[in-house]
């Protein structure tokens, strides 16, 4: 555990848990020594630790011991628990009350006591309140310091009460305090009633009350449905809900930490994370509804949306595209912070050699899986900007949708798709982008409510700074972003991968490329770089990161012309939904034609037939069946296809050609296990 030295009034007000409006007005009227410091935002006053009053240390200490704490495991039900030493923090209404009533006639007896001294004073307090002839705000305290007025409630004070309330208020204000002598006892049947009820299926206390008379050991009763409920509410949220809501789901009502962020500078920390948009538009490619997948990036010191990017489906590119997005906007940030999806920890962004963490000088950070709330920042962001603009649209798709307005919408986009090709509901692409540019820059320059306040130039009112605001509050005090060079631009945020060069030629994706200089370096390792969206050409690296060439598209056996990595990528995107829809499509005619069941019948006695005298001049020949013909095969594909169809036309060589094909990457995506396909179901 660690004091600071200094603390601000935000931290102070923490400390005390009190709003920071009431901190500074109480570090006024008591006036805190405090010396004052520049910094991001202004000047701001800095407390000594030292110097301020006992009760605020004491204060400062047990927040800091309740912030270094570890979790302790939640022990089993005791047979009985008893109640904990009185302290200010935990004492009952009636034992404040009663220990106030006590420090009052206490007080009264040391003032009557300076005239004729202690005994007297006590006996004078005694006969007085047996006749009710103290004063009256006296008089009324009395039952409430006995903290139990008899059973005529007309219960005074004695002489070995006041005697006792003496001394103990030499030792403090919760000496005074009666002590709690109530005793819980836990019943029999409570272990038996959670290990019942606290089940993920979330179970209710009537079904829990019907098995547990069967559950319970011999001899113990089983309680009411009443008694059950009353012990069920005495208990803490956190324990009544223990078991029923998973590790993930219990942390929205467990502690947790509050990051602050006030001491950092821009670009110290980029945060960001992927959102299905919560609205159809209209798809680039053929027009039909969809929902794309939009990447931001956000300043965590500002809350500033530095960068953003828009994509059919969520991929290491669309989050690379946000990234250069950021680095050209606001700057290469020190820290990335997000989660621990397959867009970002993938050797293409945390390779030491060609990722772009490594080759930008960023160092990632994940956060735990399943924490979300750890990223509170970039999550609400969801909803600031993406949520609220969807809401706008007449295709909002989200969960506040009213559903008879959602189903209409439905039917009128598909209706049209299929009459023209394209729905007046549908947002166009390219519209779509410009639209979002439009949300961000709003969204940019509101007000936020985790940001400094500040006097607005216009209105004279104090309110917020707006993310922008902050960022050229920044820049104001001396800060300057890390830019991102333009001689450097263009290869800064090219995707590279690690090749073996043979025979001056390098083999990636598929694609051939060819340059005379890489004779030098055959049987060499070397990084390939190359544009997710033009193939004609790759940039050749040695491991010390020189250039050796620019290689030429040289081609291969598979393309006569070059194909881009982003064109491979919708080719295999377009044949995994083709072999759904096939796999569907066999479904629904399977169910057209079931197969049929033999049904009993009764036998039947048929006239005796003279086979000799049917076939008599019949010539009857039985010919087998053909085999089907053998069709011209334009691709591999559709020959394994083919074959596998019509097993009996396998010749000894095709068994060979078949071994040789399910060998080749063609195979295992078109016939082999697609991993991506059963992680995108």
């Amino acid at each position: 555990m660690t004091i600071r030295e200094r603390l601000t009034i935000q931290q102070l007000a923490v400390a005390l848990t009190v709003t920071r409006q009431a901190a500074s007005k109480r570090a006024n009227q008591e006036s805190w020594l405090f010396s004052e410091e520049t910094g991001r935002g202004g000047r701001k006053r800095l407390y000594e630790t030292k110097s301020l009053p006992a009760e605020i240390r004491e204060a400062i200490m047990h927040h800091a011991l309740r912030e270094s704490s570890l979790p302790v495991p939640v022990p089993s039900l005791p047979t009985v628990s008893e109640k904990p030493t009185p302290t200010p923090a935990n004492l009952k209404d009636w034992q404040r009350s009663a220990a106030e009533a006590r420090a009052a006639l206490v007080a009264e007896v040391k003032r009557l006591a300076e005239h004729g001294g202690t005994e007297r004073a006590i006996m004078a307090l005694v006969n007085m309140a047996a006749k009710s002839g103290l004063p009256e705000h006296l008089q009324q305290i009395v039952p409430i310091a006995n903290a139990r007025s008899g059973k005529d409630g007309k219960r005074t004070l004695s002489r070995r009460s006041l005697y006792r309330w003496l001394n103990d208020a030499e030792q403090g204000f919760t000496a005074l305090a009666p002590k709690n002598r109530e005793k819980v006892a836990v019943p029999a049947w409570a272990q038996t009633l959670l290990r019942l009820r606290n089940v993920p299926q979330g179970v209710n206390l009537t079904w829990v009350m019907e098995q547990l008379p069967a559950q319970l050991p011999a001899g113990t009763p089983a309680p009411s449905y009443s008694q059950a409920r009353r012990f069920i509410d005495k208990m803490s949220a956190v324990d009544r809900e223990a078991g029923r809501m998973g590790p993930r789901e219990i942390k929205s009502i467990r502690a947790y930490v509050k990051r602050d962020s006030s001491g950092m500078w821009p670009t110290e920390a980029y945060t960001a994370d992927g959102h299905a948009f919560d609205a159809e538009i209209a798809h680039p490619a053929h027009g039909k509804p969809f929902r794309p997948e939009l990447t931001t990036v956000l300043d965590i010191a500002t809350r500033k949306a530095v960068g953003w990017s828009a994509g059919l489906a969520e991929s290491t590119w669309a989050v690379l595209d946000a990234l250069r997005h950021a680095c050209f906007v606001g700057g290469i940030p020190a820290i990335f912070y997000v989660d621990n999806g397959s867009g970002y920890k993938n050797d293409l962004m945390a390779n030491e050699a060609t990722g772009f963490m490594g080759r930008l000088a960023i160092t990632m950070s994940n956060s735990l899986p399943y924490n979300s709330q750890a990223r509170g920042v970039i999550e609400r962001s969801h909803q600031t900007i993406w949520i609220k603009a969807a809401k706008t649209l007449p295709t909002y798709m989200g969960a506040d949708m009213d559903r008879e307005a959602k189903q209409k919408v439905f039917k009128i986009t598909r209706a049209d798709i299929k009459a023209v090709g394209s729905s007046r509901l549908l947002m166009p692409w390219a519209e779509f982008v410009a639209w979002c540019q439009v949300q961000i820059d709003a969204y940019n320059r509101r007000p936020h409510r985790a940001l400094p306040k500040m006097r607005d130039t216009e209105t004279g009112k104090l309110r917020h700074q707006s993310p922008n605001e902050a960022w050229q509050a920044a820049i104001n005090e001396g800060w300057q972003p890390v830019p991102v060079e333009a001689h450097e631009a263009d290869d800064l945020f090219r995707p590279y991968k690690e090749c073996v060069t043979r025979r001056a030629m390098v083999q990636l994706f598929s694609n051939s490329y060819f340059h005379r200089d890489l004779e030098h370096h055959h049987g060499e390792t070397v990084r390939v770089g190359y544009d997710i969206h033009d193939a004609s050409r790759a940039w050749v690296r040695d491991n010390q990161g020189r250039l050796i060439c620019v290689a030429e598209f040289e081609g291969n056996k598979r393309s006569y012309f070059p194909e881009s990595f982003i064109e491979q990528a919708a080719q295999k995107r377009a044949t995994g939904r083709i072999k759904r829809a096939q796999v569907r499509i066999d479904e629904a005619e399977a169910e057209l034609d079931p197969p049929r069941q033999i049904e009993h019948m009764p036998a039947e006695t048929l006239p005796v037939m003279d086979f000799a005298h049917a076939i008599e001049g019949a010539n009857v020949v039985r010919l087998p069946e053909p085999l089907p013909e053998r069709p011209m095969f334009d691709t591999d594909a559709g020959k394994y296809r083919w074959l596998t169809r019509n097993p009996e036309t396998i010749a000894a060589e095709d068994d060979g050609w078949m071994a040789w094909y399910r060998t080749t990457s063609e195979w295992e995506d078109l016939f082999g296990e697609d991993f991506e396909e059963a992680a995108g179901r």
